[in-house]
């Protein structure tokens, strides 16, 4: 079978892209033909598709110029890209897939290549890594607080509490995003909903999400188990983005009451430069170590030698890949 695999990024950016690239593996060696579609972005892994990608934008960058004319581009962009739906069409011209599997797409490719399937009737799969489609903040987090304020479609809500990288601007084109998704009925266009854990699908179909379109399929893996013994370092890990939901902040703040063993934090993101600041106030005894982000040997690596993992995630995290890496080689993780 040729399936088209869809995400935003094509390099190991997440949980999103650890799964993406595995996935694309298994189907591989399982004897499909994998056709991929993305976007350009400088950390991209090489591929035969890239010439269908569509154009890298910096969002963070377009916003900081707090411009009209950027405000305009990054609206028109996160909502409605014809640029996606143009080279996403050249791509199914070119490769004619049986079917399409979306991962993370929005923002950047953005829905409007879900009506070219229906054109070219290709079958929709969709597997849900988060919350966007019924949380224009993604993460349910309102200024460090869970909050599900928009439930029954209150999209007015995001620019009153600016819930959005707590920017007026930002918060208001997520609401108008969501408003347009809803009214649009592009969901209705989607085959098939995969939710990896049983508390995202509950969630999902709570926000009016139709129960039978929804289906539980739990992440997996490919580390290959070994028996290897490996030496131990005295060093704990964490391993994911650095975000306000993750708990960066809570995770120093506990790590420097622990004089005898050191934490390495592994990964990159929006509050990287600001907790490494906030570890440097804290950290007398130097114990703690940001790696920034690893190839994924390394990674391994580094699972490998640790005594534990920690996952001090703040938010409704959907279910968390690093602790099946980190069982996969025979270590505790601690949530």
């Amino acid at each position: 079978m040729k399936i088209l695999l869809v995400n935003n990024f094509f390099y190991n950016r997440g949980g999103d892209c650890t799964y993406f690239f595995a996935l694309k593996n298994l189907l591989e060696k399982k004897g499909h033909k994998v056709i991929v579609f993305s976007m350009h972005h400088p950390q991209n892994f090489d591929s035969e598709y890239s010439k269908y990608f569509v154009s890298y934008i910096n969002y963070p960058g377009e916003l900081e110029s707090k411009s009209i004319s950027s405000g305009l581009k990054v609206l028109c962009r996160s909502i409605y890209s014809l640029e996606a739906k143009k080279k996403i069409e050249a791509l199914i011209n070119a490769e004619k897939p049986e079917i399409a599997h979306l991962n993370n797409i929005r923002h950047h490719i953005t829905t409007s290549i879900i009506n070219v399937f229906k054109k070219y009737k290709i079958p929709v799969v969709w597997t849900l890594h988060d919350f966007q489609l019924i949380c224009p903040n993604t993460s349910f987090l309102a200024k460090g607080n869970i909050c599900e304020r928009c439930k029954k479609r209150k999209y007015f809500w995001p620019p009153i509490v600016r819930c959005k990288k707590s920017s007026f601007l930002a918060s208001s084109m997520a609401a108008v995003e969501h408003t347009f998704q809803w009214i649009s009925g592009i969901y209705d266009l989607v085959e098939v909903f995969i939710a990896p854990s049983d508390f995202l699908r509950k969630k999902f179909i709570e926000y009016s999400f139709a129960e039978d379109r929804i289906v539980l399929l739990r992440y997996f893996t490919d580390i290959d188990l070994d028996n290897e013994e490996e030496k131990t370092d005295n060093y704990y890990l964490y391993v994911g983005r650095i975000s306000e939901e993750k708990g960066i902040k809570t995770l120093i703040d506990s790590a420097v009451k622990v004089k005898s063993c050191k934490l390495k934090i592994t990964g990159d993101g929006p509050i990287l430069k600001q907790m490494i600041t906030y570890a440097k106030s804290k950290d007398k005894e130097e114990i703690i170590e940001f790696l920034g982000h690893k190839m994924r040997k390394d990674l391994l690596e580094l699972y490998k030698k640790c005594r534990f993992i920690v996952v001090p995630s703040e938010w409704y995290e959907v279910t968390g890949l690093v602790v099946l890496e980190a069982f996969a080689v025979g270590k505790t993780a601690i949530g």
